[in-house]
């Protein structure tokens, strides 16, 4: 499965490049249209071009004063064509293609000190595709932008709402939380979030704000339900045991991801293996956090009390310790915007 996959990204990769090609060369032609001049200048320098190329590969050192006159010739073409582009208010970019990634010019991989490596949004495209049938696609008015804090009550009744401040001011607070979070991505000694409160409050609209947030600036992120989460780790670990040197991009992505959103914890089945497994997930991208960006988000109806009930103290402690804990309050915001 996992080659069909690559198979397909590397076929994405292609589509994309034909696409800037194809644009490129769309606004060359409708420009050359308006201004002729450009295309005679651009014939002329291509030319030119290889004339130049030839008589270096050929001439031995020999032709030194022809290739200066070529080189004059060149700037000559260059400078026209600069100025008719500044007359017109045209961007010498104008012509440059433009990709959807600009970090790896749609090829997939960065080239860098320490060799090839796969671009973020390839890595991302290999989370899409694993997660094709539980991941959430952010296809709708998931963002900042978009989160509307005027749905929250203004006013403050703490036996109702259970905070001393009123909903609206709490979840302007934690707007300003999940803003700085994002910014901190790459700090290791910024802390994870765990967002509870009842159904309907905001912690999964949030969650994904976040995730466009993030991928907008070319991380990867993977949003999970937990009962799916656990459900890939039961799935993987019986595979691992029919096969040797098993490997599962899938299963790898839970703990090496730059974002993993873990919803609705608690409505998995429970039992003292899936803790174990839980705290396996925790620990380890703790200690990933250190070498890259491996942050988590965790979202659960459960209170503090029914989160130590229900999971061990080592996972409650866990939390507790190394996430930044928000409270959302106020009315099911889901029924208002119907």
């Amino acid at each position: 499965m996992n080659r069909d996959i690559h198979n397909i990204i590397a076929r994405e990769y292609e589509r994309r490049q034909k696409v800037s090609a194809d644009l490129a060369q769309q606004r060359k032609t409708e420009l050359y249209a308006k201004i002729p001049r450009l295309l005679e200048i651009d014939n002329q320098i291509s030319f030119m071009g290889l004339k130049y190329n030839r008589l270096i590969l050929t001439s031995n050192g020999s032709a030194s004063e022809l290739l200066s006159e070529l080189e004059q010739t060149l700037k000559a073409l260059s400078d026209e064509k600069n100025s008719i582009l500044a007359a017109n208010n045209i961007s010498p970019e104008f012509f440059k293609l433009r990709y959807e990634c600009e970090k790896c010019s749609d090829t997939g991989y960065i080239t860098g000190t320490s060799g090839s490596q796969r671009c973020s949004c390839y890595k991302q495209q290999i989370i899409n595709h694993l997660f094709a049938l539980s991941n959430i696609s952010l296809n709708g008015n998931e963002s900042f932008e978009n989160f509307d804090e005027e749905l929250y009550p203004e006013e403050t009744d703490q036996e109702r709402y259970g905070i001393a401040v009123s909903p609206r001011e709490n979840i302007i607070s934690i707007k300003r939380t999940c803003l700085e979070f994002t910014r901190n991505i790459d700090n290791p000694d910024y802390k994870n979030l765990f967002f509870s409160g009842r159904t309907g409050v905001g912690k999964t609209f949030l969650s994904l704000c976040i995730a466009r947030e993030l991928l907008n600036r070319g991380r990867t992120v993977l949003y999970v339900t937990a009962p799916v989460l656990f459900d890939i780790i039961t799935e993987h670990k019986m595979m691992a045991y029919r096969e040797d040197n098993y490997n599962d991009d899938k299963y790898q992505s839970i703990f090496n991801v730059e974002l993993l959103i873990i919803d609705d914890l608690g409505t998995e089945t429970l039992s003292d293996a899936r803790y174990a497994e839980l705290l396996n997930i925790l620990n380890t991208r703790q200690a990933n956090n250190g070498v890259t960006p491996c942050k988590t988000i965790i979202s659960t109806n459960l209170g503090p009390k029914k989160l130590f009930d229900l999971y061990t103290e080592r996972i409650t402690s866990r939390i507790m310790g190394h996430f930044d804990r928000l409270v959302l309050a106020g009315r099911d915001i889901r029924s208002l915007k119907a």
